[in-house]
């Protein structure tokens, strides 16, 4: 019998009357059945954000004796690129989605699961299959194939349909089409005709792309982390973002190097920089969609901390990049950083450069002639050859001109910002507090008490 390793039994507790209660619903019908197949894995419940119960199937043993698809999913990028001048959209969601691939026979009995009330094998594809997500990326992939990335994007089952204007609305009908023949929807959470849509947590509209307000709020509201397991989670999601954000890498810096120590040590100088992220994220710009009929331009600095670079078209930005510096390049020359800056900025952004001519932009004068100065070490010869691939042209551009990606180098660390506020000039708040203490009767009782204890090293005095 195949079961998870850590809990091999059925929900127990008060979750028990839920499993009972919710099993009708969920293993009855034409996507379960009753099943007597030697494979057997738990079901566990998961609590949601209603308070009500999520239920699923533990399927941890089965994975690890399944040979892993690799079916390429899209990313996040690639699909928001095909939005330009889209400003009509809709949102499609699938109605248990997973569940309308049917499992072929031979491999039916594999998805057996057990309850209180008995063994179950489903056959309609569960969640938590290994494959699972790839199969059902392919099937949608070949549903939509005739408008796949011409006004349709899937990203497994949220599929977002897309158009010009409202006399292009035919698109959404075709899409429909397509559903009411293979597939099934949940009204309640589709989305038709709108200027601005809530897709993969981000907004989408005309004027370009943000961040999900929600998600935002949810950083905002997220509390002080007591463990590495919660610094990385706040860290995922600021991260999920970070292409909003102008210098993410410096200001993120003293955060992301607490990961990796072996044990969770917060100062003074990590809460200064968890609350410089938070900041940072309260104030993200709308992105423009890139124009692919138009020339890029790439503007890149660095600094002794971090490279930083913005991507942008007519002086709209489209995102933003920044990257700490390792040891090696905080001790090279100023040069050899800024060869590093630009490097990095266009391989993080080949899919819109290559085979298109873009500009440069440095505020390191001798690179303006870099493709034409002669190779002196190993290292420029390396560097040079990296981007022999690329049709551009290097513009020198002060670094006054410069103050925005030379911003995105040169965050000071939340060590700095620290110091400097301990530094500044004090407030007469001190001396009010000492004043009601002095006239408070407990307050100087509970002084006068402490001094005389031995245990308390401290001095303490109202004055």
């Amino acid at each position: 019998m195949l079961g998870s390793e850590n809990d091999t039994s059925p929900a127990k507790g008060p979750a028990k009357n839920t499993l009972a209660l919710r099993r009708p619903r969920h293993v009855t019908g034409r996507h379960h059945r009753p099943s007597t197949s030697p494979f057997s894995s738990p079901v566990l419940l998961v609590k949601k954000r209603d308070g009500s119960w999520q239920f699923c199937v533990d399927y941890r043993g089965l994975k690890a004796i399944t040979v892993r698809d690799r079916f390429p999913i899209p990313t996040l990028d690639e699909l928001l690129d095909k939005l330009h001048d889209a400003s009509v959209f809709s949102k499609l969601d699938l109605r248990a989605g997973y569940h309308q691939i049917r499992v072929a026979p031979a491999n039916i009995h594999k998805t057996a699961f057990r309850t209180i009330d008995g063994h179950y094998e489903f056959l309609g594809m569960p969640f938590g299959f290994t494959n699972a997500p790839f199969t059902f990326q392919a099937a949608m992939n070949d549903l939509f194939h005739p408008f796949l990335r011409h006004f349709v994007l899937v990203f497994f089952d949220d599929i977002l349909i897309y158009s010009p204007t409202w006399s292009s609305l035919s698109d959404l009908s075709q899409g429909l089409q397509l559903l009411q023949d293979h597939a099934s929807s949940k009204l309640s959470k589709c989305s038709f005709g709108v200027s601005s849509i809530d897709y993969l947590g981000h907004i989408i509209s005309a004027a370009g792309v943000a961040a999900d307000p929600d998600k935002l709020k949810a950083i905002a509201n997220w509390p002080l982390p007591c463990s590495l397991t919660a610094l990385l989670a706040f860290l995922g999601l600021t991260g999920y973002y970070r292409c909003f954000v102008r210098g993410y890498a410096s200001i993120a810096g003293p955060l992301t190097d607490l990961l990796k120590g072996t044990g969770f040590s917060w100062s003074f100088a990590a809460a200064a920089t968890f609350d410089a992220l938070k900041s940072a994220m309260l104030s993200l710009p709308t992105l423009r969609m890139p124009d692919f009929s138009q020339a890029f331009d790439v503007t890149t600095n660095a600094s002794q901390v971090a490279i930083g670079a913005v991507l942008s078209q007519q002086c709209d930005p489209l995102a933003f990049f920044s990257k700490k510096m390792g040891p090696r390049f905080q001790i090279a020359s100023a040069y050899e950083r800024e060869i590093f800056a630009i490097l990095e900025a266009v391989r993080k952004w080949r899919q819109y450069l290559t085979g298109k001519k873009f500009r440069i932009y440095t505020d390191h004068r001798s690179l303006k002639g870099l493709l034409s100065q002669t190779i002196q070490t190993p290292a420029q010869h390396k560097w040079l050859t990296k981007l022999l691939g690329y049709e551009f042209k290097i513009h020198y551009t002060s670094g006054r001109e410069n103050s925005v990606v030379d911003a995105l180098s040169r965050i000071p660390s939340a060590t700095t910002l620290l110091f400097q506020a301990v530094s500044s000039t004090a407030s007469n708040i001190l001396t009010q507090l000492c004043d009601f203490y002095r006239g408070h009767q407990d307050s100087r009782t509970l002084v006068s008490r402490l001094q005389r204890t031995p245990a308390c090293s401290i001095s303490l005095s109202v004055s």
